[in-house]
């Protein structure tokens, strides 16, 4: 089964991206901040993260940096939630850091996870 990270400080984020990531068949935990979703995904890496970015202890950006940087996560997708920073220059940023993609909340359940199993079949494309 396929696990995906999801990394936000709002429990009605978690909530819902939970609900529809399950309700689709993907197996889910979650981390309130960057330096939670780093500690989990060193000890048992997921398929996929995504992640808010502005968070408390580690934002989104400063753990995007950080998981590229991680020898055993740099080839794990990773995808921005985000509602705060919606400027183009924030997604130019975050596609910089090495993000697979940058979504701005909300989003249709439906097209959020064709967005999910694009970016993990792209992925194991790429590992295949």
């Amino acid at each position: 089964m396929t696990r995906i990270l999801i990394v936000d400080d709002n429990r009605q984020n978690v909530y819902l991206l939970e609900s529809i990531l399950k309700g689709n068949g993907f197996e889910v935990t979650a981390a309130v901040n960057g330096k939670e979703a780093l500690d989990l995904a060193q000890k048992d890496p997921p398929d996929l993260a995504i992640s808010d970015i502005l968070m408390p202890v580690m934002d989104g950006f400063a753990l995007c940096r950080q998981w590229k940087a991680d020898g055993k996560l740099r080839a794990i997708p990773f995808i921005f939630y985000t509602a705060t920073y919606t400027d183009p220059r924030d997604e130019r940023f975050a596609l910089s850091l090495g993000a697979e993609r940058f979504v701005i909340k909300p989003q249709k359940p439906e097209i959020l996870v064709s967005i999910v199993r694009e970016v993990l079949d792209q992925a194991r494309e790429k590992t295949s």
